[in-house]
């Protein structure tokens, strides 16, 4: 059941997954990989807070496993939860630096740049103004300038 509710995320019918993975968490309710993937489903179907609980149940389940990991930062991610994500997708990397799962999501997120006046929350109007700044300098001399 679950490797073919598998199939179906991957090619985005999530509905029809949820299906698959209420009849295998019905046969096997403490299954991980069927509650971590079922959370992902309920978030793509917009219920994200439910997911997130489903997802961070099977990740308290197992841990060390990376792809639970990386479904829980998927699902903070889709909350807007950017920090929380980038935790679970760093813990997943350290966990296994050669999956490529926690690495690609990395990617996606991008790595961002501290902010230009540290000492200020990084949403300040004058953080948010230089760092434009920054960013059109860099580009208009092609690189990072170096200070």
């Amino acid at each position: 059941m679950v490797q073919l509710a598998l199939e179906k995320i991957r090619r985005s019918h999530y509905a029809e997954a949820r299906h698959d993975l209420e009849a295998a968490l019905r046969a096997e309710p403490e299954q991980p990989w069927a509650m971590s993937y079922y959370g992902l489903c309920l978030a793509h179907l917009g219920d994200v807070e439910r997911g997130l609980k489903f997802c961070a149940f099977a990740v308290e389940r197992q841990p060390a496993d990376v792809v639970l990991r990386v479904n829980l930062g998927k699902v903070h991610r889709m909350a807007g939860n950017n920090a929380a994500a980038h935790r679970a997708f760093v813990f997943a990397w350290k966990v296994d630096r050669r999956h490529p799962g926690p690495a690609s999501e990395l990617a996606r997120m991008g790595i961002r740049r501290p902010p230009v006046l540290g000492f200020l929350p990084r949403n300040h109007w004058c953080n948010r103004q230089l760092g434009r700044l920054r960013f059109k300098l860099e580009h208009a001399f092609g690189g990072r300038p170096s200070l």
